[in-house]
C-alpha cells in the first residue's frame, strides 16, 4: 500500500505536477435528491482540482432518488452513493465530466447491486449502466451514445439476485470475452478498468506484467482479470477521454439499486495496481472486550496495520491516541484479505475509539477512518489519575473536504486543576483574516475534539490556533476540493 491518494494530490499541487490520479469520496453528510425532471451540480461534495464536475440528474416522472448514506449498510468508507434506477427510459444519471483529458485511462471503483437495503431480495427488474469516453452526453439529461463512449457496462436485473452482465463491443451488447458470470446482487465487487484509446499498446503491472492493445481495455474484478483485452465501443481513435457516468433505467416500481464509493482513477494507464481504502472497518462490544474487523481488497508492499484507540471520560474529555497492538498484512495481493483484532484491556470509559494506521514496507503509513463503541453506563474513570498537558494536534485528515477533526487538551489550572479559562479556537487565511472561530467558551482541564466544515470556504492553505491563558498554538490545515 501507498500514501492515500488526498496525500498524493496535496504533494502533486505542492510540487506543481498535474493533479493526478485523482480520487473521489462522498465524505460524510447525509442526504437525498429525487427532484423530478431535474439536475444537480451542487448535491454531491465537488471533485479535486481538475478533477472534474460532479452531476447528478433525476429521471422525468419515473421516479428513483440518488442517496447519500452513512453506513445505513456497512459498505464503502463513510458515506456512500445510493441511486434508484427510474421505471422507464428517462435516465437516472450520476457523472463526472471535463476533467485533464488523456488518450488512456485507468480507473478503480467499489460497487453493490440489489434492493434498498444492499440485499439480493426483490430487485428482479432494472438496468444499471457505467460509461467513460468524452461528449456532451456525460453533462446532459439524454442516453448514452456509442459515439461518445470508449468503455460501456451494462448489468441486468433478473430473478433471484441474478445479474447478466455485458460490455458495449463496437456498438453492441455482448459478453464475448468475459471470464464466467462475475456479478450477482447483494455482493461488494472492486472494479478496475485499465483503457488504451492511444496509438500504440501500453504495459503495466498487476502481480505480472500485462499489456492492453491499442483500442481495447482489459477488466478486473476482485482481483481477477475476466476480460483481456476487450474492444471498445465507438469512441473515435486517439480521442480522449475525459468523462464517465452510471445511469439507472427500466426498473419496474423502482427496485434496482447501485451502490457506489472509493473513486480513483487516472488519464492514462497506471503501471501498477491503484490503491484502495478499506473496503469495511466494524467494532463491536461484547464478553467485557471489543472486536475489530477489517477488508482490504487489494494490498501493495502492505507491512501491517498498528491498532490505536482513544476514549472518552466525559462528554468533552477525551485521551490520547494510543498504540494497543500491531497485525501483519499480506505484502502484495490482488483479492481480498479479512483482518480482526480483539481489545481485551478496556479502559474505564464511555466510548471508545479505533482507528487503523496502516504501514508500508517502506515505513510510509496512512490512517483509515475512526470507528466508535459505546460503553456510556458499563464503565467510568477516576479522573484524579488523569494529568493534561497543552497540546494543539494536527487535524485529521489532512488534507481535508470539507470536514476534518481537530484534537486538544488543555491542562488543569488552579491548586487543585479545578479552574476553568477562557479557551479558543480560530482558523485563519492566509492573509490572517479570521474565517471561522470553533470555540470561544470557558473550558476546565482535558482533552476535547471539535470537526470542522469547511463547507463554505475555497481550497487554499488555512492556520487553526489555540488560545488557553497564557498558552496559543497554531497548526496550519489544507483543504482540497
Amino acid at each position: 500500500m501507498r500514501l492515500t491518494f488526498l496525500t498524493m494530490l496535496f504533494i502533486f499541487a505542492f510540487i506543481g505536477l498535474q493533479a493526478q490520479p485523482w480520487s473521489y469520496d462522498f465524505g460524510t453528510a447525509t442526504g437525498t435528491y429525487s427532484t423530478n425532471n431535474s439536475a444537480s451540480t451542487e448535491f454531491l461534495p465537488a471533485p479535486s482540482e481538475n478533477g472534474g464536475t460532479a452531476r447528478v440528474r433525476v429521471s422525468n416522472n419515473q421516479g428513483g432518488s440518488f442517496n447519500l448514506e452513512n453506513q445505513d449498510i456497512t459498505f464503502g468508507s463513510d458515506t456512500y452513493l445510493r441511486v434508484v434506477a427510474s421505471t422507464g427510459s428517462s435516465v437516472n444519471k450520476f457523472s463526472i465530466y471535463d476533467y485533464t483529458a488523456g488518450k488512456s485511462f485507468t480507473i478503480k471503483f467499489l460497487l453493490r447491486l440489489g434492493a434498498s437495503d444492499g440485499t439480493n431480495s426483490g430487485a428482479s427488474a432494472g438496468e444499471w449502466y457505467f460509461f467513460i469516453g468524452d461528449g456532451v452526453r456525460y453533462s446532459d439529461n439524454s442516453g448514452f451514445a456509442t459515439a461518445q463512449t470508449f468503455t460501456g457496462l451494462k448489468w441486468t436485473f433478473g430473478a433471484e439476485g441474478a445479474i447478466t452482465f455485458e460490455y458495449n463491443n463496437n456498438g453492441s451488447w455482448s459478453s464475448s470475452g468475459i471470464s464466467g458470470t462475475p456479478f450477482a446482487q447483494g455482493t461488494d465487487y472492486t472494479i478496475e478498468i485499465y483503457g488504451n484509446n492511444s496509438t500504440e499498446s501500453a504495459n503495466y503491472t498487476y502481480n505480472t506484467p500485462q499489456s492492453v492493445a491499442v483500442n481495447t481495455f482489459d477488466l478486473w474484478i476482485n482481483g481477477n482479470q475476466v476480460g483481456d483485452d476487450l474492444s471498445k465501443s465507438n469512441l473515435p481513435d486517439d480521442a480522449n477521454i475525459d468523462s464517465w457516468m452510471f445511469y439507472g433505467i427500466n426498473s419496474a416500481s423502482n427496485v434496482a439499486n447501485i451502490f457506489l464509493d472509493n473513486f480513483l482513477w487516472t488519464n492514462e494507464i497506471a503501471s501498477v495496481p491503484l490503491p484502495v481504502e478499506l473496503t469495511s472497518f466494524s467494532a463491536e462490544y461484547a464478553n467485557n472486550s471489543v472486536q475489530l474487523n477489517w477488508e482490504t481488497a487489494t494490498e501493495v508492499n502492505n507491512f501491517g496495520f498498528d491498532i490505536e484507540r482513544q476514549y472518552q471520560v466525559s462528554s468533552s474529555e477525551y485521551q490520547e491516541w494510543e498504540r494497543i497492538g500491531l497485525v501483519y498484512g499480506h505484502g502484495t495481493t490482488n483479492s481480498p484479505k479479512y483482518y480482526s483484532y480483539i481489545d481485551e484491556d478496556l479502559p474505564n470509559a464511555d466510548k471508545l475509539f479505533y482507528r487503523l494506521k496502516q504501514i508500508d514496507n517502506d515505513g510510509t503509513y496512512a490512517y483509515s477512518k475512526t470507528v466508535e463503541v459505546d460503553l456510556s453506563g458499563v464503565t467510568s474513570v477516576d479522573d484524579d489519575k488523569i494529568v493534561y498537558e497543552f497540546s494543539l494536534e494536527q487535524n485529521y485528515p489532512n488534507p481535508f473536504n470539507p470536514v476534518t477533526t481537530i484534537n486538544f487538551t488543555l491542562p488543569g489550572v488552579g491548586t487543585n486543576h479545578e479552574l476553568s479559562l477562557q479557551a479558543k479556537l480560530t482558523v485563519y487565511n492566509l492573509l490572517g483574516q479570521e474565517v471561522a472561530i470553533l470555540l470561544n467558551e470557558e473550558k476546565s482541564a482535558g482533552s476535547y475534539q471539535i470537526q470542522f466544515d469547511a463547507s463554505n470556504l475555497p481550497s487554499g492553505i488555512y492556520f487553526y490556533s489555540l488560545t488557553y491563558g497564557n498558552n496559543i498554538q497554531t497548526r496550519k490545515l489544507a483543504l482540497l476540493k
